[in-house]
């Protein structure tokens, strides 16, 4: 089943969706992002089945509604295929057209799904964006699925809930990291959270040694959760002046600390002590869980939440159930 795939091959992909399903937080838009995999489309389609299913847990894909779904033969869910040919104006007024009109199905739900949606011009991306911005009705989900995010517009990016599908071989990445000087665990994980090489970055780059650095120290805390309020109110949130500093920070943060938890639930040692000594205590200390927290405040931040709010959340949710 594509759920079990999902949960072994893209776990924070899993655990994302997961979260918003049992939480009956379903966005109206989310976006596919990482490098080109047939998982990617294979996932939104399981993401349809489920929103059009609504229970709080993924699809069971085995139903006739499933899978219909499919096999294109549900008439609320449209499939757009971006990587055959480009997405054209018509096939977005197919789209507005077929979902300004009543329901054909029970559920109510109308899911559109765009795969490689770059795939279509500025005019199209335009219309796209305004229907984002005026669907036909509450009911109007979209899924759309990009390998290159960075060559969308930021308006359609702001307005999804990014899903990332981050498992690849980043190696040769961090080779040449380890060429710009950077120690080799240093260079695993910027070529694992960055998943793309920046020759301009610094070895003494105060956001990522930040980021890192705060890591641990938030890991170090896991036996005393009660004092991580009073770590971040008092080290954290003071760590840089500008706003965009410490939003990107945070940001890393986040991204560091997904990836420790990753590794650590897939037993990804790497022979450094002091790394390997962390996963040690990430397993320790209920991963499964921690992942979700830390995937929650990922998607918030990814929506312009308010940082410090984040850590607030976060503190919480430690201190509630680790």
């Amino acid at each position: 089943m594509i759920k079990d795939e999902l949960k072994a091959q893209e776990p924070i992909a899993y655990q994302s969706l997961l979260n918003s399903l049992s939480g009956r937080k379903v966005a109206h838009s989310y976006l596919f992002s990482g490098e080109y995999s047939p998982l990617k489309i294979e996932t939104a389609y399981l993401l349809a089945q489920s929103i059009v299913e609504g229970k709080d847990d993924f699809a069971c894909e085995t139903c006739d509604v499933c899978k219909r779904i499919r096999r294109n033969a549900y008439f609320d869910v449209i499939y757009v295929d971006g990587y055959a040919s480009s997405i054209k104006k018509d096939d977005i007024e197919v789209i507005l057209d077929e979902f300004s009109r009543t329901s054909l199905e029970s559920s109510g739900k109308k899911v559109y799904i765009l795969a490689n949606i770059n795939n279509a011009s500025l005019k199209v991306l335009n219309m796209i964006l305004k229907f984002m911005e005026e669907p036909s009705n509450t009911n109007t989900y979209g899924i759309f699925i990009t390998d290159h995010k960075e060559d969308l517009l930021p308006t359609i990016v702001s307005r999804c809930q990014e899903v990332p599908f981050l498992t690849r071989d980043f190696s040769f990445l961090a080779e040449k990291y380890e060429e710009l000087g950077f120690e080799e665990t240093d260079a695993y994980l910027l070529s694992s959270i960055l998943h793309r090489y920046d020759p301009e970055l610094d070895l003494n780059d105060p956001i990522y040694l930040g980021a890192k650095e705060y890591v641990f120290k938030t890991l170090d805390l896991l036996d005393e959760p009660k004092q991580l309020p009073v770590m971040f109110y008092k080290e954290f949130y003071t760590l840089f002046k500008d706003r965009d500093e410490f939003r990107n920070c945070v940001d890393m943060y986040l991204s560091i600390m997904i990836n420790l938890i990753n590794d650590a639930l897939q037993n990804r040692f790497r022979g450094d002590e002091q790394y390997d000594s962390y996963l040690k205590l990430i397993q320790g200390h209920n991963a499964g869980k921690l992942l979700e927290i830390f995937l929650d405040a990922s998607d918030k931040a990814a929506l312009n939440a308010e940082r410090k709010l984040l850590f607030d959340a976060i503190s919480y949710e430690i201190i509630s159930y680790i």
